[in-house]
Formats: C-alpha cells, sequence, structure tokens
C-alpha cells in the first residue's frame, strides 16, 4: 500500500508543476533566534509552520541546508490548497566554533521558480570549561 500512496504523491506534485504561481507557501515566520545556545545541550529544533495559499497542490522536493550541522524534517506527502504544516529545523552545535551563527535552509517545490528561505541565528555557547571546573570545585574543599 506504501508503494501506491508514494506514486499518488509523486503523480500529485507531477500533475502540479504546471499550475505555477508563486507564494505558494506562507510561512508564519522564516526567522528563529535561538538567543543564547549552550553547546553541551546538544541539538536544538525550531518549528516553521506553513499554509499552502495556492489553489493547486504543493509539495516540497527537497531540502538544501547552509551547513552539515543542519537537518530538516518536512512533509514528504502532497499539500493541499488551504492545508497547513511545518518544517522542523534542528540546529546541532557540537563540534562547531562558539559565537554568533546564523544559518539558512532552501526548502524547494514543485513548479517553477518555488522556493522558500528559512532562518535561524543564535549565539553558542562553549560551557564546558565551567561545567569542567564546577566538578573540580567540590575536589578542591577536600
Amino acid at each position: 500500500m506504501k508503494p501506491l500512496v508514494a506514486i499518488m504523491t509523486a503523480l500529485l506534485c507531477v500533475l502540479a508543476v504546471t499550475a505555477g504561481g508563486k507564494d505558494a507557501l506562507v510561512v508564519d515566520n522564516t526567522m528563529h533566534d535561538y538567543g543564547d545556545l549552550l553547546i553541551s545541550h546538544g541539538a536544538q529544533s525550531c518549528r516553521f509552520e506553513f499554509v499552502n495559499v495556492s489553489d493547486s497542490v504543493v509539495c516540497i522536493l527537497g531540502a538544501l541546508t547552509s551547513c552539515n550541522c543542519t537537518t530538516v524534517d518536512y512533509p514528504r506527502e502532497a499539500i493541499e490548497p488551504g492545508q497547513g504544516g511545518a518544517v522542523v529545523v534542528t540546529y546541532d552545535p557540537v563540534g562547531r566554533p562558539e559565537g554568533e551563527f546564523e544559518r539558512t535552509v532552501l526548502l524547494i517545490l514543485n513548479g517553477e521558480s518555488r522556493r522558500v528561505v528559512l532562518r535561524f541565528k543564535g549565539n553558542a555557547i562553549d560551557d564546558s570549561a565551567s561545567f569542567l571546573l564546577q566538578q573540580q570545585l567540590p575536589l578542591m574543599h577536600h
């Protein structure tokens, strides 16, 4: 049954390519600010909510990220007119330099010139040194 659903979804997306139009998906907010992000807390996710405001089916065909520290989870099924959904973007600061960061995600949609750019930013703080210091402090009192 799953292969049939996948084939039907792909067919809907191919047929909708000819519908054209722009601003098919309207995102509530295309920028997320994590603020201060402790590296020791690992990967953090944010949600970008959207609605298909076009009169045709929209499919998210893929997502390109500006960094391999970012993963994207998006709906794989066709998004009908008026239907909403969410894209979940996860940023992993582990192994990245501390300091301010800004990244982008490009969603590729069916149809001509249909793209959505999502952005997120924050300030990665390496708190491992302070954590180690706190762990050693009790030992110094003995």
